[in-house]
Parts: structure tokens; C-alpha cells; sequence
């Protein structure tokens, strides 16, 4: 297993010093988001064919593996002509995947209220399945995963929900990031070893990246925490990983600057 982060929490830099800066931090791998992480790109387009060469460049050169390119999109937005827009969006970005060498462009699905009516809930999931079945078409064309991951607050909430689409869309090319921490809700968090075990059980086959992240829960509400001094029991999925997917990468997600080492070292140790 291989343990990354995710770039823009290093802050927006040039190409070259954010490579440079979380290889040296001691992470093997990550997550980028280029509007987020790099100067010069603010939005999806802005990003160059030369911009496209330097990040290629740099990363190679710093010896740091782009597990994930970061490309957060609506797609199960109401407003259909917002909702294509962020497919194309979507679409061009597993172009730049092929062209970097990047397995993976990853998304989450668009946030909806816990408690949205069941016939509101498939109407928006449909959205999401048309959505996810336009960049399919471009993902099998030049052979990048799609990582979508479940949230528990969002459209494809649930383990469950992930596999129907999977089977709906019916393509080796839609892959599973998973993220254990988004999965649970304030009110389900000590339902989470019970959730785990049906995520790996109906999913784990296809996941191809893990979010890595804690919290413990206060006032009804996640608040953010150090690997290992929250709540999440990760025992059980690094076991399952081990066994399973001993080349799993493992992305730190919300690290704080002054703490990254913490987490460094308890996710070497858990995967040791």
C-alpha cells in the first residue's frame, strides 16, 4: 500500500514546489485537484496542453504518483442544461487523465437532504445514472477509471445505492473510492463497523482508492480530528485491504499543516 494526501491541502503552489513539497513531506502519492491545488489554474478552463506538460513534468521528476485526478462535479443537478455542462466538464478532464498516465478521475455525487422524499430521491439518481453514463462513453474510449464515491449525504448515498449503479451502468470503467468516515452520518456513526462491512461486501471488489480521514462527533455534527484520534474504526478495512488489496493507495484528506507527521506515522503503522 502506498499512502498519499491530497495536493490542495498543501496549499496552492506552482506545479513544481507543490510536487516537490509533498514528496518531501513523506507522502508516496495524491489527489489532484488542479483548479484548487496549482497557481495560474483557477477553473477546469484554464488548464493548457502546457500546463498538462509541466505537471507531468514535475511530478515524474519529484517521483510522486497522481493516484487521482480531482474532478468535483454536480452530476445530478435538476437543471439539466448545469448538469451537462458538468459531465462535459467531467469528460475532458479523464482526456487529461490519459494524457498524465492518472488511473483514476474521481467525483463525488451532488448533496441532497437526509430526509428528501423516496420518489425525489430516484427521480435525482436517474439524473446521476444518465450523468455517469455519458462519461462512461468517454472513460471506455480511453481506458481511465471513474471513481465516484458514495456520501451519505449526498445522491448515491448508501452502499447499496453504489451497487445498483454499478450493475445499471454495467461498465469495468466506473470504479468505487471509498471514503469511510462520508459514509456514516452523526446519527449512524456507531452503526459504522455494521456499514463497513456491506460496503466491502457489495463494493469492495471495486474500489480502486481509499479516503483516509477522523473525527469524532460533537454537538450532532463531525468535527475534524487527527487519523486515530477519532471515532472511525479502521481496523477492520485495513485488514480487509491487506488480505484483499494489498496495493491499495490510502489518501489523507484535510490535513492540517502543523499535524500531517501524526497521521504519517499512524497510517504507516496501521498498514505495517
Amino acid at each position: 500500500m502506498k499512502i498519499g494526501v491530497r495536493a490542495h491541502d498543501f496549499g496552492r503552489q506552482s506545479a513544481k514546489s507543490l510536487a516537490g513539497n509533498i514528496k518531501n513531506a513523506g507522502f508516496e502519492c495524491t489527489q489532484l485537484a488542479p483548479a484548487k491545488a496549482i497557481e495560474g489554474i483557477n477553473s477546469f478552463a484554464d488548464i493548457t496542453e502546457r500546463h498538462l506538460e509541466i505537471i507531468q513534468e514535475v511530478f515524474d521528476k519529484a517521483d510522486l504518483e497522481i493516484t487521482v485526478l480531482g474532478c468535483y462535479i454536480e452530476p445530478s443537478l435538476i437543471d439539466n442544461e448545469e448538469r451537462l455542462k458538468h459531465v462535459e466538464i467531467f469528460r475532458n478532464n479523464i482526456v487529461y487523465a490519459k494524457q498524465l498516465n492518472i488511473p483514476i478521475v474521481g467525483t463525488e455525487t451532488t448533496h441532497m437532504d437526509i430526509n428528501a422524499p423516496t420518489d425525489y430521491r430516484e427521480k435525482v439518481y436517474q439524473l446521476l445514472k444518465d450523468s455517469v453514463l455519458r462519461m462512461v462513453e468517454m472513460a471506455e474510449r480511453e481506458n481511465v477509471w471513474i471513481g465516484i464515491e458514495p456520501v451519505a449525504e449526498h445522491t448515491l448515498n448508501t452502499p447499496e445505492l453504489a451497487r445498483r449503479l454499478l450493475d445499471e451502468v454495467g461498465s469495468k470503467q466506473l470504479k468505487i473510492i471509498f471514503d469511510p468516515l462520508n459514509l456514516v452520518l452523526p446519527s449512524t456513526i456507531n452503526q459504522q463497523d455494521e456499514i463497513y462491512a456491506k460496503t466491502i461486501a457489495l463494493l469492495g471488489e471495486e474500489v480502486v482508492a481509499m479516503h483516509i480521514k477522523d473525527t469524532v462527533i460533537e454537538n450532532n455534527e463531525k468535527t475534524w480530528r487527527n487519523i486515530g484520534a477519532g471515532v472511525i474504526n479502521y481496523k477492520p478495512i485495513i485488514n480487509w485491504l491487506k488480505q484483499s488489496k494489498p496495493n491499495m493507495r490510502l489518501l489523507r484528506e484535510g490535513v492540517a499543516m502543523d499535524s500531517y507527521k501524526k497521521d504519517l506515522e499512524v497510517m504507516k503503522q496501521l498498514i505495517k
